[in-house]
Parts: structure tokens; C-alpha cells; sequence
């Protein structure tokens, strides 16, 4: 047995098998996120916060509004290729269709922006069902890709739509332009029709033949029925999931001004974007792996090390805005951004719990516990609500920041540990990543916090840098970031 495990686990990770996929990935999402992070450097001082709330309001509408019911979940399932293109065609159609029929609320728009608090969007919600359209076929590319194994396509799509993306969002700002949330909407939409028509033409070159003759509706029947599963239990799950993780967005203008909004909505980007960035490169690959490992009995030590390495990645970056949030964002980003240093102060503790349980929620669909899923995100949903609620109703915003970081705390430890238990993971490996990695992070910390007495935003980013550092020497020299450990 014991020979079979390290058999299995040379062959993982070796150069064609996860560690070749995982650096692939990695090295688009961190071209992307470098390029992102410093541009919000720029754009925070070309765009205001009342601008970006309204951009933050419009991508979250992209991102939580239900035009794919999940048929594209199963394209890892088929084993012929042919069947997949079906069942991608079908998918492709229906987002058509559902984000179509939105624009029959067109009349609408002013009044649906005014009940929402958010009058400025009524101009650009005509704008959302091409942005869902978009949005949704780049899942759909990056699912095919990773079918395919086509990993360095997929970060070539990646960084193009981002390049164009932030290329757009850049010159809107301009003082020459000043186009306002215009800007911030048109790149983000541009930068999506771009991945999307590089996805497409990879797409097309490398597996066209697959698609002929996969627009007959008979075989679309036979599969909706077959990946029935999908509709029934992930859809609704993924839906109240993705509902509940922009429920701040959504609930913002009802309490506050829009000016909230774009504070959280930076908080998110600069805290949870790159958490969600290195998660996603390896949710793929655990996607593909997962399914190997449970077949051969090692799905155990596959689940233990995706969620080590996760703990890695982010304990000690949200470690340090507990610290030092605040100033960090000020000197950053602004002093008009400050509030959104203290939001990510608050609640960078629940985005990185997020970040981790996100990529580990493959083994609810891969052990067919998908009402489980379902089970805990509705319990997510209620949760963080009411607490946005009770906070939110007070006026003020740190009571807000409170209830909603201590609550997404507890119910996203709570998920964690059952996906890990379903993975066969044991207690004591959950625990261990937490404690080691917080220990490796000390030394960083004191850094900063020796920072922080001065009260100079310059000087607590200069010791967050230093810390951070320290931090990634002291895992080279324990050997943490080998992928093979």
C-alpha cells in the first residue's frame, strides 16, 4: 500500500502531473495579478469611490445573476469529446436565452436602480446581459481548456482579456477623458469579449471537429436529462453561494452611500482576488485530480496537501491586515481609501476562509454530496444576512464589519471542516497547516506591529514588504514551497 501511495503521489506531482498544471496556471494568474494590483494603484486616483461603487454594483449583478443553470459542470464527466461539445452547446444556448429575456425589462432599468439605492446604474444596466453573456462563456472556455489539459491557452485568454481590460479602464480615467463609472464598466466588458474571442479561436483550431452535428436538439434532450443532477442540486447551491459571497455589495446602498460600496468592493479586489487568483489556478487542476485519486484510494493526501497549500498562501498576508490594514490602504491606494483598509482589517479573516473552502468544494460534486452543498450555502445565505441586517440597521459601519466578520468566520470553518473530514482528511492534519503556518508568520508580524507604533502608512508598508519576505525565507528554508513535499 504504502509503495503504491508514493507511486501515486511521484506521479501526481510530477512535471505532467500537477506541478506542470499548477505553474502553468499560477504564471497567468500572477501576471494578471500583478497587473491588476498595480493598476488599482493608478485607478483608485483616477476614479472615485462613488464611481466605483457603481462598477462594483454592475459586476456584481454579471456575477450573481442566474442565466446558467450548471449543465457545464459535468463537461469533465463524458468520456467522448463529442458529447462534451453537446452539452457545451447546450449550456451556451440557454445563457443566451435567459440573459435575452432580461432585456425585456428594459422599462424597468430607472425604477429597479432606484429600488436598489442606486440610481447612478439605471444608465448601465441595459449593458448586463451581453456582460453575463461574456462572462459566462469565459467559465465555459477555461472548463473546455481544462478539459483538455490546454492550461497555457487558458492563461494565455487570461492575461489578454486582463491587458485589454485594464488597458480600457486606464485611459477612461484620463483627465483628457474623465468617463466616469463608463470607463470602469467598458473594460471590464472589453476585457471580457477579448478572453472569450482568444478562448474561441484555440477552441476552434485544436477540437472544432468535435462540434459538428452538436446543435440536434434530441441529443440536448437525452443530456439535460442525464446531468439532471446539476440543475436540481449545484445550480441552486452555486446560485445562493455566489448571492451570499456579493451580499455586501447588494445590501451596501440600502444603509449607506455608494462611496461604501467601492470601499468594499477595492477591500475585496485587493484581499480576495489574489487569494482567489492562486485557489482557482489550483481548483482546476484539483478538479481533473481529484477524480484520478479518489478511483485509486489516495484522494486522503491529495486533499491534505491542496489544503496546505492554501493555509500557505494566505495565512500570513491576512495576518498582516489584521495588523496593519488601514495604513496599508491609505498609503497604497490613497487616504481617501482608508475606509477600505479598515474593511479589509475586519473581514479578511472570512475572504481568506473563503478562499480556502472554495477550490475544496470540488469534493461535494465528485462524492455526490451536493446536498450538502446546497445545505450549507443556504445556511451561509441566512447567516451572513441576518448579520448584515442587525449590523447594517445600527448606521454605523464597524458594528456592520463586526457581525459579518465573526459570523462568515464560524460558518466557513464549519464548511472547511466537513469538506476535509469528506476527503478523509483527520482532525489533526486540518489543525497542523494553521499552526505551522502562524508560527512561520511571527517573525513577519513583529516586523510590522514594531511599524505600526509610528503611525506612518509609508513605514507599516515598507515592514509589511519586509515581513513578507521574511516570511516566504523562512518557507524556503523549511522547504514549504516545494510542491513535491
Amino acid at each position: 500500500m504504502l509503495h503504491r501511495l508514493r507511486s501515486w503521489l511521484d506521479r501526481t506531482f510530477a512535471e505532467d502531473g500537477l506541478r506542470g498544471p499548477v505553474l502553468t496556471l499560477l504564471s497567468g494568474s500572477s501576471v494578471v495579478l500583478a497587473l491588476s494590483q498595480l493598476a488599482q494603484i493608478v485607478l483608485t486616483r483616477l476614479y472615485t469611490p462613488d464611481e466605483f461603487g457603481v462598477y462594483s454594483y454592475f459586476v456584481t449583478l454579471v456575477m450573481v445573476l442566474p442565466v446558467s443553470v450548471r449543465f457545464e459542470d459535468g463537461l469533465m464527466l463524458p468520456e467522448k469529446h463529442e458529447e462534451a461539445a453537446r452539452l457545451l452547446l447546450l449550456s451556451c444556448s440557454l445563457v443566451l436565452v435567459f440573459s435575452g429575456a432580461l432585456l425585456l425589462l428594459w422599462p424597468w432599468y430607472p425604477a429597479l436602480a432606484a429600488w436598489a439605492e442606486m440610481p447612478a446604474l439605471a444608465a448601465w444596466l441595459p449593458w448586463v446581459p451581453l456582460a453575463l453573456v461574456l462572462q459566462r462563456y469565459a467559465r465555459f472556455g477555461d472548463l473546455w481548456l481544462t478539459r483538455h489539459n490546454a492550461f497555457r491557452a487558458m492563461s494565455t485568454a487570461m492575461v489578454a482579456g486582463r491587458s485589454a481590460s485594464l488597458t480600457t479602464q486606464l485611459s477612461g480615467g484620463l483627465p483628457a477623458l474623465k468617463t466616469g463609472p463608463a470607463g470602469l464598466i467598458g473594460g471590464f466588458v472589453g476585457g471580457m469579449l477579448v478572453q472569450v474571442l482568444v478562448q474561441v479561436r484555440r477552441i476552434v483550431r485544436g477540437h472544432g471537429a468535435a462540434f459538428r452535428g452538436g446543435l440536434r436538439l434530441r441529443a440536448w434532450g437525452t443530456l439535460a436529462r442525464q446531468y439532471r443532477r446539476f440543475p436540481l442540486f449545484t445550480w441552486p447551491a452555486t446560485f445562493v453561494a455566489t448571492l451570499t459571497q456579493n451580499l455586501p455589495v447588494l445590501l451596501l446602498p440600502l444603509f449607506f452611500q455608494s462611496a461604501e460600496v467601492g470601499f468594499f468592493g477595492l477591500a475585496a479586489r485587493a484581499v480576495l482576488v489574489p487569494l482567489s487568483f492562486f485557489g482557482n489556478a489550483i481548483a482546476r487542476v484539483f478538479l481533473i485530480r481529484s477524480a484520478e485519486a479518489h478511483r485509486e484510494g489516495t484522494l486522503a493526501p491529495l486533499t491534505t496537501l491542496i489544503h496546505r497549500r492554501l493555509v500557505m498562501l494566505g495565512l500570513f498576508p491576512t495576518l498582516a491586515l489584521l495588523l496593519a490594514g488601514p495604513d496599508v490602504f491609505a498609503f497604497v491606494f490613497g487616504e481617501d481609501w482608508r475606509t477600505a483598509g479598515l474593511m479589509a482589517q475586519y473581514l479578511s479573516p472570512w475572504f481568506f476562509l473563503a478562499a480556502i473552502a472554495s477550490p475544496l468544494t470540488v469534493l461535494f460534486d465528485l462524492l455526490e454530496r451536493q446536498h450538502l452543498d446546497l445545505s450549507f450555502t443556504l445556511v451561509m445565505f441566512a447567516g451572513l444576512g441576518t448579520a448584515f441586517w442587525l449590523g447594517g440597521s445600527t448606521g454605523q459601519l464597524l458594528p456592520l464589519l463586526l457581525a459579518l466578520g465573526a459570523v462568515g468566520v464560524v460558518l466557513r470553518l464549519a464548511q472547511i471542516g466537513v469538506l476535509l473530514r469528506l476527503g478523509g482528511v483527520s482532525k489533526i492534519e486540518m489543525l497542523k497547516p494553521y499552526v505551522r503556518y502562524a508560527l512561520l508568520s511571527v517573525p513577519g508580524l513583529a516586523v510590522l506591529f514594531a511599524a505600526t507604533l509610528f503611525q506612518q502608512p509609508w513605514l507599516t508598508t515598507l515592514a509589511l514588504v519586509l515581513g513578507g519576505a521574511l516570511y516566504l525565507g523562512l518557507l524556503f528554508w523549511r522547504q514549504d514551497l516545494r510542491l513535491t513535499s
